[in-house]
């Protein structure tokens, strides 16, 4: 299977259930087309969600320094990078040099409306408006 039919069709199954979905590493090694998990494969597969948008966790799964024997049981989750409150706590908690993790957490953990940007208070206005 080509690189763009592997991406649309973890993006797709991603946004089917609702922006987070678990999988095997022999579930997306199998939708990279390859016969075994290795350090290249686990590369491809990390390199290919990031690409299409996606993130992942534990990052150590598909670090291979880390996951020196991948196993295709092991899953790892996979989420919508897409800016809303799940990815914008995921990312905070994974990558929190890349944020401001107090404004995060305080405005969408905690529920501190004025700490969250004008885009998330849209964002929240619309929920509430088509809820």
């Amino acid at each position: 299977m080509g690189d763009n039919e592997t991406a649309f069709s973890i993006a797709a199954r991603c946004r089917e259930d609702g922006g987070l979905t678990e999988a095997t590493l022999g579930e997306l090694r199998d939708e990279l087309g390859y016969k075994k998990l290795g350090r290249w494969v686990l590369a491809e597969i990390a390199e290919t969600l990031r690409a299409t948008g996606l993130g992942f966790f534990p990052p150590e799964r598909l670090n291979a320094e880390l996951n020196t024997e991948p196993r295709q049981w092991q899953t790892v989750w996979i989420y919508q990078r897409d800016g809303g409150p799940r990815a914008r706590v995921i990312d905070a908690v994974l990558q929190p040099d890349d944020c401001d993790v107090r404004a995060v957490l305080d405005g969408i953990g905690a529920g501190n409306l004025a700490a969250l940007s004008p885009e998330e208070r849209l964002r929240r206005i619309r929920e509430i408006a088509n809820a």
